[in-house]
């Protein structure tokens, strides 16, 4: 059931200031990810102003696999090139009867109190914990001088972000590690978990009933990873696994899809494991033409390594598909599967728990098709326009509340 909509004046415009690199192509395009247009197409449509991105002048792509470009007149909302450290400190006409959801940025610090100023409101959007952020930075820089004066920076970093967010009207948060740790700090908070999966897209019960028929009698369990093949994704521990799994006699297969600077080391690693019978990599797949179908109907279940906390679109997404996780016990992961019960929580980095978790699942079919189950209904209460619904309407009452003040 969705909430009344709660409209606020036609006039007021929604900003959108994204951490993406602002990029033309010679065509005059934009470049940017598919999934972020997507989102933010759902704003326009449920909208009652002018809509506008704003983003810094880039010059390197993304790692997004699903970039492209887009031509503005394809594009319901218009995009503009902002300096975010002048509007942070000076303002500008963007601020003026607006309602801005805002990265949170170290660059756009002193915006709540230029929107509080010029007539504007600012709601922050945050996705990372201080805890994710130093794993990520470990995963880049390792043990060593970089690492520490990295984490100084983080820290201090993390004082000036929670006197943005107190500062802030609002503040929505994308998964339950940055609401926990975030949420107190402001007037208005909201958690959310972002994902590009439509209910017309999620699993049915029949998909999942033809699954497990397929299961009880071949008895070869589909494993998936996809993903960018990142370090930071944990994805070198994916090949170590299936090798305990090979050891433990686990009847299975291994399918991995996606791409990035990681590939040739797990070509390496099944190579060097004889493991090309049951380990296949499948290269990016197409979201909604490949990759779901497949969840859907193919895939028994998810491999999550993740050695960090980031609110991965790839959690939500795998249970739509109604196929449940055995992961790693990141920040993300930990909290989403305490509230979804879709899954199993295994120590991090270390890829025997993983195989443990995978072989004890293997011999319990009824147990897994009762994971398979909570993934979906929890899933179908977070569909993609259920959460930018919600996700709307706070910033509606938001506006709602500013006009009626005198």
């Amino acid at each position: 059931m969705h909430e009344p909509s709660i409209e606020p004046l036609r006039d007021w415009r929604l900003v959108v200031l994204a951490s993406l690199p602002g990029i033309r192509t010679p065509e005059g395009d934009w470049l940017l990810p598919a999934k972020f247009v997507t989102g933010v197409k759902r704003y326009a449509e449920r909208w009652h102003g002018p809509v506008v991105v704003g983003l810094e002048v880039g010059h390197k792509p993304t790692g997004d696999l699903d970039n492209r470009s887009w031509h503005p007149d394809e594009l319901p909302f218009e995009v503009q090139l902002v300096d975010f450290r002048e509007l942070a400190r000076n303002g500008g006409a963007l601020l003026h009867h607006s309602i801005v959801l805002a990265t949170l940025n170290h660059l756009l610090y002193g915006l709540g109190h230029r929107c509080d100023e010029q007539g504007g409101i600012l709601v922050v959007n945050a996705e990372l914990t201080l805890k994710t952020q130093f794993q990520i930075a470990r995963s880049v820089h390792g043990w060593g001088t970089a690492l520490a004066k990295t984490g100084l920076w983080l820290l201090r970093n993390h004082g000036r972000a929670l006197r943005e967010i107190r500062s802030a009207q609002g503040l929505q948060c994308n998964g339950t590690p940055t609401f926990e740790a975030l949420a107190r700090h402001s007037r208005a908070p909201m958690l959310y978990f972002d994902n590009r999966v439509s209910h017309e897209h999620c699993v049915s019960p029949e998909d999942i009933d033809a699954r497990f028929e397929s299961l009880s009698h071949d008895r070869t369990l589909r494993l998936m990873f996809s993903g960018r093949l990142h370090p930071i994704k944990g994805v070198h521990h994916l090949v170590p696994m299936a090798h305990l799994l090979r050891e433990r006699n686990v009847d299975f297969e291994l399918r991995i899809a996606g791409d990035g600077p990681m590939r040739d080391l797990l070509e390496h690693q099944i190579a060097a494991h004889g493991l090309h019978g049951q380990v296949r990599l499948l290269g990016t797949l197409d979201f909604l033409d490949q990759l779901m179908p497949m969840l859907k109907r193919e895939v028994d279940l998810f491999v999550c390594p993740h050695l960090q906390g980031d609110p991965s679109c790839s959690y939500l997404e795998t249970l739509c598909g109604g196929v449940p996780i055995v992961g790693y016990a990141n920040e993300a992961w930990q909290g989403l599967q305490r509230l979804s019960s879709a899954g199993r929580v295994c120590a991090l980095g270390r890829p025997e728990a993983l195989a443990a978790a995978i072989e004890a699942l293997s011999s319990d079919l009824d147990g897994l098709r009762a994971l398979s189950n909570h993934a979906r209904d929890f899933a179908l209460q977070h569909v993609f326009e259920v959460e930018f619904e919600r996700r709307v309407l706070h910033l509606q009452r938001l506006c709602t509340a500013a006009q009626r003040q005198p």
